[in-house]
């Protein structure tokens, strides 16, 4: 298998098979969240440009600092912190490039600190043992494989707002089996990467 073969695999592996909503139930909570399609957009996108970023500054704390002084039970904390100040940094950017998002976000930016989805990804890139390239394209995959199932799950529930859904299905309980039947046509790619 050729390297960009075995790259793009990985790709497809990070953003569908090992999506981190639906394979691993990370961020599941914040998947919910944005019920509008717009919204989940610009929600996905910032999570994603985290994801990715605390994916690369996780990987330099735990290759340059935690791992040389044998320190990696400190993982969570080192990590939990750089997610935090990646945060931030990101919410002052966007803040500055394109003001009108920040709306949206001016609410789920923190929320996106305490994404068990984004430190998830940064956790699994250290247990692994990857190195920089894998970790920035498992943080920009992992990102967009987010970005995916909220947009999927935020056209569920548009979509489920005008369906004739049965009285003991309203609300939640069908927002769960949609999410389900979504899962499972993501194990579908379970045979390709």
């Amino acid at each position: 298998m050729t390297d960009i073969s075995r790259i793009l695999l990985f790709m497809v592996g990070c953003i569908f098979t090992h999506n981190v909503v639906f394979d691993r139930m990370l961020g599941v909570h914040d998947a919910g969240q944005p019920r509008r399609f717009e919204t989940s957009v610009i929600y996905g996108v910032a999570v994603c440009i985290v994801m990715t970023l605390s994916a690369v500054c996780c990987w330099a704390v735990q290759t340059l600092l935690l791992a040389p002084m044998h320190m990696e039970y400190l993982q969570i904390i080192a990590f939990s912190l750089v997610v935090v100040a990646v945060t931030a940094l990101t919410q002052l950017c966007v803040s500055k490039v394109k003001p009108e998002w920040m709306e949206t976000l001016d609410n789920c930016l923190m929320p996106i600190a305490a994404n068990c989805a984004v430190l998830g990804i940064a956790i699994v890139n250290a247990e692994a043992g990857y190195t920089f390239g894998y970790a920035l394209l498992s943080g920009l995959c992992g990102g967009l494989g987010f970005l995916l199932a909220i947009v999927l799950l935020a056209g569920v529930y548009e979509k489920l707002e005008f369906a004739k859904v049965p009285e003991p299905f309203k609300g939640m309980p069908i927002a769960v089996i949609s999410a389900g039947l979504i899962a499972l046509a993501f194990i579908g790619f379970k045979g390709i990467a």
